[in-house]
């Protein structure tokens, strides 16, 4: 790096020194590797090493929260969004059920708190619109009533 190699990996390690992650790298090389990320020029150390060992990092890694957004990432891997998800979704089938069996309204559950907003986005709800679609027929008239009360009472 000090003699401008410029091999896969120094343009991009660079990058990461000036965008300010150098220290998210340094803490995973020396956690998940037990390398330092001085050794790059100390000579001991690549920067395609480093890029190698980086593409290969867990996903709950210092550096990926900092490529996803920052420090409130960190621990939040593709089986942690999965886990929200589903307890998320067990969570509106209780609800669902319970709304359908009470008379009274029932309070949706409040989401799992996910890092960026994601959970203010998993909060809202579109509703979903089949009136196009080749296949659509009217609603027999019997049911018009009891389906417009079902979709508003879980609102």
């Amino acid at each position: 790096m000090a003699g401008g190699d410029r091999t896969p990996g120094s343009r991009w390690l660079a990058q990461l020194i000036r965008e300010g992650r150098a220290g998210a790298l340094r803490a995973d090389l020396a956690h998940f590797y037990q390398r330092d990320l001085l050794d790059v020029w100390r000579g001991t150390l690549s920067p395609r090493a480093v890029y190698e060992l980086v593409e290969h990092i867990p996903d709950d890694s210092a550096i990926q929260a900092e490529l996803r957004g920052g420090r409130q990432h960190r621990g939040w891997s593709i089986a942690a969004y999965l886990a929200a998800a589903q307890v998320d979704a067990s969570h509106d089938t209780a609800w669902v059920t319970a709304s359908a069996a009470s008379r009274k309204s029932v309070k949706r559950p409040a989401r799992v708190q996910r890092p960026g907003g994601l959970a203010a986005r998993a909060r809202t709800t579109t509703q979903l619109d089949l009136s196009s679609h080749p296949l659509a027929r009217p609603l027999p008239a019997k049911y018009r009533g009891t389906v417009k009360k079902a979709i508003t009472k879980g609102r």
